[in-house]
């Protein structure tokens, strides 16, 4: 026989956890705080050394324990400082100075104002003008130093060729200061025929020289005293008369009359006009003229004349071939080259 089932109890399901309940209110804002304080704390090496340095005791507590790296900064506014002080001291000694220095006058003043004044009046200057004139000057020089180049070089290149063209000029010279004084001159002349034995042209022209080389020549300031006091004699010549005394004191009160008419010139006779015109050459340096005038006389005036146009003549002859002389030194001198032996040029 089946035993009646039992009752079975079916058991009830466990009941869940209930979840925890958060807390509210005071208790949650203080754990917050709790957190938030912990976590500044540990970040602390992270802030707190900028932070130390922008509050003042940061400052000062900074440069107690670094004071090396303080040093530098302090002792360079410590030399601006120094710079500083140099230069106000500087700037008042100047100041000083020109407060005691002493005020320009009125008149001193009014130059200067004057000084500039005239300064600013003074016209401007034509600028290309200047310039042009400048470049002129220029080129004027530089044609000036070609010019001296071509010559120094063609003297010295005729030199080297004929160099008894330059003793010939310098002996040249000797003759010509003799001639002026009235020397003679005989050493010179027979040097310059030996230095002219290669140029017939030059030989032939001191020919005239030869006479007056031994005894020489009257000089110009000669001349001219001789004639002074011949022109009495030359302006009252007449033919001898019978009675020598008597034309001898009519000879000598005429001289005095005709002496007084010369210097005066006036009421003259073709002689005293002759003397007048050859004395006034003379002092103008035209020895050709006053024996132009002496020779147009005649008769017993120009008797007496011929003396002093002999002597005149003799000078001019040297004269006269002194220049032409000169005159073929210069052209021989003149050429790049010298002439062939023997031939003339």
């Amino acid at each position: 026989m089946s035993e009646p089932a039992e009752d079975t109890v079916t058991p009830a399901p466990p009941a869940q956890d209930a979840p925890p309940r958060r807390p509210t209110g005071p208790i949650a804002v203080a754990a917050a705080i709790v957190v938030i304080v912990v976590a500044v704390i540990a970040a602390t090496p992270f802030w707190a050394p900028p932070v130390m340095r922008l509050l003042p005791w940061g400052r000062a507590a900074q440069a107690t324990l670094q004071p090396s790296a303080a040093q530098p900064e302090v002792a360079a506014l410590k030399a601006e400082a120094s710079r500083n002080t140099a230069a106000v001291q500087q700037l008042a000694q100047r100041v000083a100075a020109l407060e005691t220095r002493p005020a320009l006058d009125p008149s001193s003043l009014q130059q200067l104002q004057q000084r500039v004044a005239a300064l600013e009046a003074r016209p401007t200057p034509d600028l290309p003008a200047v310039q042009q004139h400048l470049a002129a000057l220029d080129k004027t020089i530089g044609d000036l130093g070609d010019k001296l180049a071509a010559l120094g070089k063609a003297e010295q290149q005729q030199a080297a060729a004929d160099p008894k063209i330059t003793a010939l000029a310098l002996t040249l010279l000797q003759i010509r200061d003799a001639v002026a004084i009235g020397r003679p001159f005989g050493a010179e002349y027979q040097a310059l025929l030996a230095l002219a034995r290669d140029h017939p042209d030059i030989t032939s022209a001191a020919a005239p020289l030869a006479d007056a080389a031994q005894g020489g020549v009257a000089s110009r300031a000669a001349l001219i005293e001789r004639l002074r006091q011949l022109a009495p004699e030359i302006a009252t010549a007449r033919p001898p008369p019978k009675d020598k005394l008597k034309s001898q004191i009519v000879a000598r009160l005429r001289s005095l009359v005709t002496i007084r008419r010369i210097a005066d010139d006036r009421d003259q006779t073709p002689a005293e006009a002759a003397v007048s015109e050859a004395q006034r050459d003379l002092a103008s340096g035209d020895l050709v003229g006053a024996v132009a005038a002496l020779d147009k006389l005649e008769g017993p005036a120009k008797t007496a004349a011929e003396p002093w146009l002999k002597t005149a003549r003799a000078r001019l002859a040297v004269e006269t071939a002194l220049r032409q002389v000169e005159t073929l030194l210069t052209v021989s001198l003149g050429n790049a080259a010298p002439e062939p032996s023997g031939q003339g040029g």
